[in-house]
């Protein structure tokens, strides 16, 4: 049994590696590229995201439905405000207030990537990374991001898909 999970676990640290090689933290995503969306995470109560994309993605959708090749998408993660209860606050809005970032994502789309994934799990041609605020790589495993998108395959894999610029 620890055989198979030494394996597991040197198997999914090889995706994710070969994932953050080959999708980079852009630089100065922060003003270089168009800030689409920002809400409440449905993923997690505890979150708020902001979603930014490059130019080529803010073209919106090409012949084929999806998004481009060569789209970047940035997912910045936040954590957000609690109350004294460790309940979360809420704005008068009835938005979660942002507060320390925790997380950034990135999805790239490539022609190949499909082809040369090492995962299983298929998302089109996109790809994944995560970068800890600091920029360093985020440590992983970046199956459950494909995961969770695998099953968008009406939207490009994508849950923003209808914000971005049509």
């Amino acid at each position: 049994m620890k055989i198979l999970t030494t394996l597991i676990a040197l198997v999914l640290t090889s995706t994710t590696a070969f994932a953050q090689e080959r999708v980079a933290l852009p630089n100065d995503y922060e003003n270089t590229f168009t800030e689409y969306l920002s809400l409440d995470r449905t993923q997690n109560p505890d979150q708020f995201i902001r979603l930014l994309a490059n130019d080529v993605a803010m073209q919106g959708k090409d012949k084929s439905g999806g998004l481009a090749d060569g789209s970047v998408l940035v997912a910045e993660v936040y954590s957000v405000k609690k109350n004294a209860d460790g309940s979360v606050k809420s704005s008068m809005l009835g938005r979660r207030l942002k507060d320390k970032l925790l997380l950034i994502a990135v999805m790239e789309k490539s022609n190949g990537f499909a082809a040369t994934s090492k995962s299983t799990i298929k998302t089109g041609d996109w790809d994944f990374a995560t970068y800890k605020p600091n920029r360093n790589v985020a440590p992983k495993n970046l199956d459950q991001c494909r995961a969770c998108h695998a099953p968008l395959t009406n939207t490009d894999f994508l849950f923003s898909l209808e914000h971005i610029a049509q």
